[in-house]
């Protein structure tokens, strides 16, 4: 494909011209906030990458003039500060943070993948001063595509068979532990997620300004995902699906929202009037014994549109969304430990039209078994049947 080789091209020129480390802009003027800036550093798109060949680039953030290193303490066979060299050498590289417009990027290059097990490359870097931040770089293997734990996470739909069926887990580092960011059923013919599956609570919810990182998933082909540096064409936005607002905890977990594979064309007027005011009552409905959601998209006609690069793309007619929480929302339990007295369920059904800027109607709620029917998934598997017949829009804050 065209677009693909051009996107190649690009990269590869990028690999050959960028300098190892560019410079960040790092922050304030005001003398008294200065002192209470912590230098940072931190992956720019992801921690996990696939099995070609490719760098990732950690973005180096704090007080101008502070010094930092970094080194690979593990995985130096394969990977390295210097591009092209894996034989051991440039595993060590020094810095200072710049001030100004600079940006301070250090890359980490790595071969491509042929083995049959992931493999990890350990970083550490040093601030002075400061505790050593310890990043992780996770590759692929050839064949491996990070399926989900289905039967293990409440909001995983159950699996089902399809050639054209990829499923795929994104990870990313949480207050220092590897968390499950979403999952996703991924169509490769239709160039889209059937549906995104992800949990909400208050420790993926953050302030930080969404990201804009928009990139290809590194797990899924790139011939079967959209060019989505530009986006479809008029009037169709690039419409997440896990919306950038439920992932500011970190840089990371936003970031990875920006995948075009978490795209569809999305009517813009729907996007960001009535389905963005759903997605925010949605967040409102968190909990602390975590709200589960499935997000997706259907796809009724054979209606097409066009992605950033001109190519056709398949044109969702309806969207959805299903959502299981306890009814409490503390009991501090496990849904499969829940009784179904215990739990509440809904369903939004929606159409790829414009609704205008309006808080969610009830007359897009429907129960969760009336969505199962419609997409022939199944949802929330290990819950009783009785609770995926629920409809009552009051109890979700809707009129």
């Amino acid at each position: 494909m065209a677009t693909t080789k051009k996107y190649y091209n690009a990269w590869m020129r990028i690999l050959f011209l960028s300098a190892l480390i560019v410079g960040i802009a790092a922050c304030s003027s005001d003398d008294s906030k200065d002192e209470q800036l912590t230098n940072d550093a931190y992956w720019k798109v992801s921690s996990t990458v696939g099995a070609a060949q490719g760098s990732s680039a950690i973005i180096i953030t704090g007080l101008p003039g502070v010094k930092w290193s970094a080194e690979i303490t593990e995985g130096t066979s394969w990977s390295t500060f210097s591009y092209g060299n894996y034989t051991g050498a440039g595993t060590k590289m020094t810095g200072e943070i710049a001030g100004g417009d600079e940006i301070n990027i250090l890359y980490v290059y790595y071969p491509a993948h042929s083995g049959k097990v992931q493999r990890q490359a350990n970083i550490t870097i040093t601030f002075d001063g400061q505790e050593p931040i310890q990043l992780a770089l996770i590759q692929l293997a050839l064949d491996q595509q990070n399926t989900p734990f289905f039967g293990r996470w409440a909001e995983l739909p159950a699996n089902k068979s399809n050639a054209n069926y990829q499923y795929v887990t994104h990870y990313a580092l949480l207050s220092n532990q590897t968390v499950r960011n979403y999952s996703f059923c991924y169509d490769k013919s239709k160039k889209a997620a059937l549906w995104v599956a992800y949990p909400i609570h208050s420790s993926y919810l953050g302030s930080l300004s969404r990201s804009d990182a928009w990139a290809y998933d590194p797990i899924i082909p790139i011939a079967n995902q959209p060019n989505l540096e530009r986006s479809y064409k008029s009037p169709y936005d690039r419409g997440h699906q896990l919306p950038s607002a439920d992932r500011l905890a970190n840089y990371e977990l936003n970031a990875q929202t920006f995948y075009f594979t978490n795209m569809t064309p999305q009517l813009n007027r729907l996007n960001q009037d009535m389905w963005a005011n759903l997605e925010l009552k949605v967040r409102q409905n968190s909990c602390s014994d975590t709200l589960y959601v499935v997000t997706g998209a259907f796809f009724d006609n054979n209606n097409t549109t066009t992605d950033g690069a001109g190519n056709t793309v398949a044109l969702p007619s309806n969207y959805f969304k299903v959502l299981l929480r306890t009814k409490s929302g503390n009991t501090g339990k496990a849904i499969q430990n829940c009784t179904a007295n215990e739990l509440i369920s809904i369903g939004f059904w929606v159409n790829q039209e414009n609704y205008g800027n309006i808080a969610p109607p009830a007359s897009i709620c429907t129960t969760v078994a009336d969505i199962e029917s419609k997409t022939g998934f199944t949802f929330f598997p290990m819950v009783d049947a009785s609770v995926k017949k629920q409809n009552t829009p009051s109890i979700w804050g809707i009129n």
